[in-house]
C-alpha cells in the first residue's frame, strides 16, 4: 500500500475480511479490532516498488538461511552491529537449525567468524570485552 491511498485501498476488504474472520469463529468486534490495527499499517505502508525491493531480499535471505544457515548465520555475524538481532540472538537461532557453533578460539578462529567442516567457528570479535584471563 502507498500511504496515499491507504484507507481507499484497504476498507474495501473490511467486509471479506470480517467475514472471513467470523465464518472461522471469532467475534465481529474482535475481528474489527484486528482491521484497525491493519488501518493503522496501511498509513505506514511505502511505495510498491520499495515493497518488491524488500520482497526479493526476504526471499533471498530466507533462501540462504534455509539451505546455507552456518554461511548466512556467519555473514550476519560478521555484519554486527546491524540493528536487527544481537549475536546471541542469532547463534541460538542457528544452533536450533542444528548447526554446530564452535566457540572463539585464539588459535584456530580469525577476526571474523568463518566456516569449519559445516560449523560455524565464531570470530575473535565475538570474544567479550571483559573476558577472564588465564
Amino acid at each position: 500500500l502507498s500511504h496515499k491511498h491507504a484507507e481507499e485501498r484497504i476498507l474495501p476488504y473490511r467486509g471479506r475480511f470480517v467475514g472471513g474472520c467470523e465464518a472461522r469463529g471469532y467475534t465481529r468486534k474482535q475481528a474489527e479490532e484486528w482491521f484497525d490495527h491493519f488501518r493503522g499499517f496501511a498509513h505506514y505502508g511505502f511505495p510498491e516498488s520499495h515493497s518488491a525491493s524488500f520482497a526479493l531480499i526476504a526471499y533471498a535471505s530466507s533462501w540462504l538461511k534455509c539451505h546455507y544457515p552456518a554461511a548466512f548465520t556467519a555473514a550476519l555475524l560478521n555484519s554486527q552491529p546491524m540493528g536487527f538481532y544481537a549475536p546471541h540472538t542469532l547463534v541460538a537461532d542457528v544452533q536450533r537449525h542444528g548447526v554446530e557453533v564452535r566457540p572463539v578460539d585464539v588459535r584456530r578462529s580469525r577476526w571474523d567468524c568463518t566456516l569449519e567442516d559445516g560449523a560455524l567457528r565464531l570470530g575473535l570479535r565475538m570474544a567479550p570485552a571483559s573476558a577472564p584471563r588465564p
